[in-house]
């Protein structure tokens, strides 16, 4: 008694504190450069937060757009029907997507890219190119009721064919020539198509995408420095070549931009005005003011604005947390692979969600410009949502591959499809009778 009054408060605290059970995450006895991380969990933290973003998306689109639709003098229920067979379609891509093995990807790796290159070629003829918001980025087939965004294939199209270039046999991966002609040809070549559509915000994220898909491909860093060095001239005469984006440019700039006016206000000006009705919990489900026709664009690029609005900081955060959680997956597919084909796929479109959901967040927030770039598997456009939840499709089928999931086709040899914690127990051969052996002898 005498031994614990004499005690400070301190050792007292410490005691009581080594008293308290550690909680150790792993088997008991397995040493942390042992423990390896699930490529089934990396597989669920890709779908999972993909079909949830989904279903955000097209909860807030219809939110969005029913106003619009109502003014229009549209039934908003029936409108709803195009969205959600998109999203429909979409979703269903991504399940057959994910359970394409990856030697087709790889098969098919340069006729897609090629067809890609062909679709978005068709934005400069009359007879299919389309205009919309400035950017002539779309086209219209005769004999279907909508447009058709090829940039959007275009993107995963050069990812896999990048990873389908480093990835062969007699790719040299430190010969500066041959991956200049190889993956730089095919960077330019899509770049450029993409540029005759005076679209500059899918470009960007193009160019992102290569450099993701090139940079875990291992190729030396110091041409990724050269590759900036030249892009920085160019970046900057096709802004200054542009009213519209030296506009755009300059009013991001602390002191150079117009000063605000409530009286005209801009489309960066209701957008922070949603957050800020929004506050931390929001107004609730449908209860956005500036859906009324005063934000521009508010089911697609600036989508998460309304989700600010109706759903507050809380809300928002969720929407971005859940981004991060996707990409993270991926990120973990790409480390877990063992075929570079595979890794260099998943970083590739790993930094194309990646890179284009910061572009959003910064159009929205006015920390950057307004480029135009629509949040992934959340704003509302059927091409852009298909070929990005058939991207998601593409990383999870490389999941499936590292968890030995079925696949199409025959099964893995190392798992048969079953369970990879099981042993396959393989029936004995059959032996012949004796008696046979003796006639054939």
């Amino acid at each position: 008694m005498a031994d614990q009054v004499t005690r400070s408060p301190r050792e007292r605290l410490a005691r009581l504190w080594h008293r308290i059970p550690a909680i150790r995450f792993g088997r008991e006895g397995q040493s942390s450069a042992a423990r390896e991380s699930s490529p089934v969990t990396s597989y669920y933290l890709v779908i999972i937060p993909a079909v949830l973003l989904a279903l955000i998306g097209l909860l807030m689109g219809f939110s969005a757009s029913a106003v619009t639709n109502i003014a229009q003098g549209e039934n908003p229920y029936i409108a709803f029907l195009k969205p959600l067979a998109l999203t429909t379609i979409g979703l269903i891509m991504m399940f057959v997507a994910q359970m394409v093995p990856e030697k087709v990807y790889y098969a098919g790796a340069l006729v897609l890219f090629a067809l890609a290159c062909l679709l978005q070629a068709l934005v400069m003829v009359p007879l299919f190119g389309r205009a919309e918001g400035g950017n002539t980025n779309w086209i219209h087939i005769p004999g279907l009721p909508f447009l058709i965004q090829p940039s959007e294939l275009l993107k995963l199209a050069l990812i896999i064919a990048l990873a389908q270039l480093v990835a062969r046999r007699d790719s040299r991966r430190d010969d500066f020539k041959q991956m200049a002609i190889r993956c730089g040809g095919a960077t330019a070549v899509a770049l450029g198509l993409v540029m005759l559509g005076h679209d500059m915000g899918t470009a960007l994220v193009v160019a992102t995408c290569a450099f993701g898909a090139l940079w875990v491909a291992g190729l030396p860093r110091k041409w990724f420095g050269y590759a900036i060095l030249a892009a920085i001239p160019i970046l900057a005469f096709l802004v200054v070549q542009n009213p519209t984006r030296l506009r755009r440019i300059i009013a991001i700039i602390p002191g150079m931009g117009p000063e605000r006016s409530t009286s005209a206000p801009e489309q960066i000006d209701h957008a922070l005005w949603a957050f800020g009705s929004g506050g931390l919990m929001g107004l609730g489900p449908g209860a956005s003011r500036e859906k009324w026709e005063y934000l521009q664009a508010a089911h697609t690029d600036f989508i998460l604005a309304i989700v600010g609005e109706e759903f507050g900081l809380l809300g928002t955060c969720s929407v971005l947390v859940l981004m991060m959680l996707m990409v993270w997956g991926m990120v973990r597919v790409s480390r877990e692979t063992t075929s570079l084909f595979a890794a260099v796929m998943c970083g590739g479109i790993a930094s194309w969600i990646a890179v284009q959901t910061v572009i959003n967040v910064m159009s929205v927030t006015g920390i950057g410009p307004v480029i135009g770039v629509p949040l992934p598997l959340v704003s509302s456009g059927g091409s852009a949502f298909v070929f990005t939840a058939s991207a998601v499709g593409v990383v999870a089928s490389c999941a499936r591959a590292n968890a030995r999931m079925r696949m199409f086709g025959s099964p893995d040899e190392a798992s048969a499809g079953r369970d990879p914690r099981r042993r396959i127990h393989k029936r004995p051969a059959r032996t012949r009778p004796v008696r046979q052996a003796q006639k054939a002898r």
